[in-house]
């Protein structure tokens, strides 16, 4: 399991952390495992799984704003970042209700259609406000800078 859980983290102790998630989520979940499974492959999938669903985590709590041309995001110490913490907020608190509220659905983490389910309305319209709501605070951090 060493091997793949390496391929997947690129980390030695990230691997380990997999690993052992891995085995707690077989062992939780043994009354679903078949005896006509092959085991090897019903551990790498839940391993896979269990990657896949931290890396969605870890990029949506640490990238909320995807990185465009021209934005840097240089944190020196804990009083500026949370200036820009609270300048960020500010900004958020700002836009429009129609794209506040699904971005800040999406930064804490829902997926599109999770968030399309709560605000019932079709899916592109949900990515679409996401997207001008991402497009709104990076210019507003741009004019800022300027």
């Amino acid at each position: 399991m060493k091997p793949h859980a390496l391929k997947f983290t690129r980390d030695e102790d990230d691997a380990k952390d997999l690993i052992q998630d891995t085995l707690i989520k077989a062992i939780i979940n043994w009354d679903k495992f078949r005896d006509d499974t092959n085991i090897k492959g019903w551990l790498f999938i839940i391993m896979r799984n269990l990657f896949v669903n931290q890396y969605r985590k870890k990029k949506y709590i640490t990238c909320p704003i995807e990185h465009e041309e021209g934005v840097e995001l240089r944190v020196n110490n804990t009083a500026e970042s949370n200036m820009n913490v609270q300048y960020i907020n500010s900004l958020l608190g700002k836009l429009p209700f129609q794209y506040k509220q699904p971005l800040q659905m999406f930064i804490n983490g829902y997926k599109y259609n999770e968030i399309n389910d709560i605000l019932k309305g079709p899916i592109g319209t949900t990515k679409n406000r996401i997207h001008k709501a991402r497009k709104i605070l990076i210019k507003a951090l741009l004019s800022e800078e300027n």
